[in-house]
């Protein structure tokens, strides 16, 4: 371990002769990507029978990423991708469309989200709620 002592970010280095930013400040300077875009947010109310839930359930778990296809079949909450992905653990080029958040509670599709960097829209996600259900929704 090194007698050196830790400086907050952007102190400088007391001890030298022509003071100089400390590591970690130059760390801090280097230029980072852009943070992606956050989620579009779309509340819904799309009422569901309880035997369309299961049938969304059993067609997400039955086309999951882990079975070759495109949903990832979370707990309430079924994130949709452009692609099957690569390997049942790794995504490769698939990108997140976005998520369909269900509420077997209230038997109810209550939140759709985007992802705005895929430029996916609210029609595609419905579109893949459709199919997961087997009905055209209005």
């Amino acid at each position: 371990m090194s007698d050196t002592p830790v400086r907050p970010a952007g102190q400088t280095n007391p001890g030298a002769a022509h003071p100089r930013p400390a590591e970690d400040t130059l760390l801090a300077a280097s230029v980072l990507p852009n943070p992606a875009p956050p989620p579009e947010h779309h509340d819904v109310d799309i009422p569901l029978a309880p035997e369309l839930l299961l049938r969304l359930g059993a067609n997400a778990q039955r086309h999951d990423v882990a079975h070759g296809g495109p949903y990832d079949d979370k707990i309430a909450a079924v994130a949709v991708y452009d692609r099957p992905w690569s390997t049942p653990r790794e995504p490769g080029a698939a990108r997140l469309l976005g998520t369909l958040y269900v509420s077997t509670r209230t038997d109810r599709v209550y939140r759709i989200e985007l992802n705005p960097t895929t430029g996916a829209t609210f029609d595609d996600l419905l579109a893949h709620l459709e199919r997961l259900t087997g009905l055209a929704l209005e």
